[in-house]
């Protein structure tokens, strides 16, 4: 090896290690933004590891409660940030690093509380709740922002966030609250409504649940009896629901699953189809008005009604923190909720007439009414996704606020110009089903916001996951960008197992071509919905 070649080997080794050294001093330089509000920690050079690239990682807290985190690569940044808001109560620190090597830099925050997504002790805390309702992702944003702006010498282009159920409300607040935030928000079946709907609901199913409790048994029984009567209701045998709004309790004719005498397997006693009714129509008024939303048919035997309604047999608990249902867990927020009135008693609290008990004490958290056209002159884009068979957070429950953001915002040709939902037939809670619930929402909002092309159809895919159990324990740290991993984990099943779904904006649907495998989304267009439906 020549002189020259020695001297050249040395300046590009000596010019690397310098700038190893710079991108270590920068990252770590970066408490050099605490002030009395915000408590930054030096930053850590992580090396890269697997598919993550060498990134720098910067924690704090803000306001003395608000703990963040920020991860930024060291090399290839786009310009991007991405925020996950974390779901169920939060409570922890979530995903920052799966799209480094996609060149964003990520963002997260515990949401101003670490009693974790289970728990809802945090509720007594006025702070908290204030912080859990809106302030944490606000604040942690614009300190995220600030750290991103540090360590690159230039500031952030665009702007990403995204959340399911939690995480989805906090990212509707997000729009209606701070619109200059986000340049595109993804929120996935957004916990609507504490009071208004979730909490009361809850408490009022785990009631029926006790009187009348359903069975895995009947819960198989149920989901056979909704594919029977409903998969044909969209002019298709698919296995699906496509068509759940006509898959009334009268269309599924539950009374015929009653045990005839003598029979003690393969039916419902005539309490259980009461419950299970119950579930279907949702909670009525004196008057016959529907004021908490049912759940829609389909995928009962799937683990979301389990999580929610049931139980897991033979488990003490579903998920480590809650009670045997996740709805029972709801009754203990309430009485959290009411901490401080001594004449609450939860076997006494009505969810009709009650109510406004719990109301003023959680508005902090409420999703403000949806007026969304400070976020639409910004240019901002919003993407919500739903399982039209979601248990906890129902799919009418959306549509509803739809039809409220269409009003409040200008009219459906507005809420278009800016937004896209798509509701996902026998998709569950943020996850799971047999229906294509697998889908790249993140590539369609990136493409929208940066290239101005607006999604029409997505295509969602079934990785052979339709139980929610099993879709949940991958579902560990939420990662933003989690559909890679759900691919590589399920690489190996049977393709059989496997499908792909068209899923197109609301209230347009999927509809097949009159050829080719029915399980394959280049099969189908979208298109109006049609009279046959009706």
């Amino acid at each position: 090896m020549s002189r020259v070649t020695n001297f050249f080997l040395v300046l590009l080794l000596s010019i690397s290690w310098q700038e190893v050294m710079a991108s270590e001093i920068r990252c770590q330089n970066l408490y050099q933004l605490s002030d009395s509000n915000h408590a930054i920690q030096p930053g850590v050079v992580v090396p890269a590891s697997g598919d993550t690239p060498r990134h720098c990682e910067v924690t704090g807290v803000i306001d003395g409660t608000i703990r963040f985190e920020v991860s930024m690569p060291i090399e290839g940044w786009q310009d991007r940030m991405f925020f996950l808001a974390h779901g169920g109560n939060a409570g922890m620190i979530g995903d920052t690093k799966s799209l480094l090597s996609k060149g964003f830099s990520g963002a997260t925050t515990n949401s101003g509380h670490d009693y974790g997504s289970t728990g809802s002790e945090f509720v007594k805390d006025h702070k908290a709740l204030i912080d859990f309702g809106f302030r944490a992702v606000h604040l942690s944003t614009v300190t995220a922002k600030r750290i991103i702006s540090k360590f690159y010498g230039k500031e952030v282009d665009y702007a990403y966030l995204r959340g399911c159920s939690g995480g989805g409300r906090s990212a509707l607040v997000e729009a209606l609250r701070y619109p200059d935030d986000y340049d595109g928000i993804i929120a996935g079946a957004p916990a609507l409504g504490w009071v208004q709907s979730i909490v009361p609901w809850g408490i009022a199913v785990s009631r029926n649940q006790n009187k009348n409790p359903l069975t895995a048994e009947s819960l198989g029984l149920l989901a056979q009896n909704s594919r029977a009567r409903c998969d044909l209701l969209d002019d298709l045998e698919d296995g699906l629901i496509s068509n759940p709004e006509a898959c009334t309790v009268d269309v599924l004719s539950l009374n015929d699953l009653q045990c005839k005498e003598g029979q003690a397997t393969g039916c419902m006693t005539a309490g259980q189809i009461e419950t299970a009714s119950f579930i279907y129509e949702g909670l009525k008024n004196e008057a016959g008005d529907v004021v908490y939303n049912g759940i829609f048919p389909g995928d009962e035997d799937q683990g979301d009604w389990m999580m929610w309604v049931t139980g897991v047999p033979g488990q003490e608990a579903p998920i480590p923190g809650l009670p045997k249902t996740a709805y029972e867990s709801l009754g203990v927020m309430a009485q959290n909720i009411a901490h401080e009135d001594p004449t609450f008693k939860l076997e006494e609290f009505d969810p009709l007439r009650d109510q406004a008990k719990l109301a003023r004490k959680v508005a902090p958290v409420e999703v403000p009414p949806a007026d969304f056209a400070a976020f639409h002159e910004k240019g901002a884009k919003l993407i919500i996704f739903q399982g039209w068979q979601d248990v906890p957070l129902r799919a009418n429950d959306t549509i509803q606020f739809l039809e409220e953001a269409a009003a409040l915002s200008g009219g459906q040709k507005v809420l278009d110009e800016f937004s896209r939902t798509y509701m996902v037939p026998n998709m569950l809670h943020c996850a799971a089903g047999t229906g294509g619930w697998l889908a790249d929402y993140n590539s369609a909002m990136v493409n929208w916001v940066e290239n101005g092309e607006a999604p029409d159809a997505i295509v969602g895919k079934n990785p052979g996951i339709s139980n929610w159990f099993e879709a949940f324990s991958l579902l560990q740290g939420e990662s933003v960008e989690w559909i890679d991993a759900v691919e590589a984990a399920t690489a190996a099943r049977d393709p059989e197992t496997k499908s792909t779904r068209l899923l197109c904006p609301y209230p347009r649907v999927a509809l097949y071509q009159g050829s080719g495998e029915i399980k394959d989304a280049a099969n189908y267009t979208c298109g109006p919905r049609p009279e046959s439906w009706d």
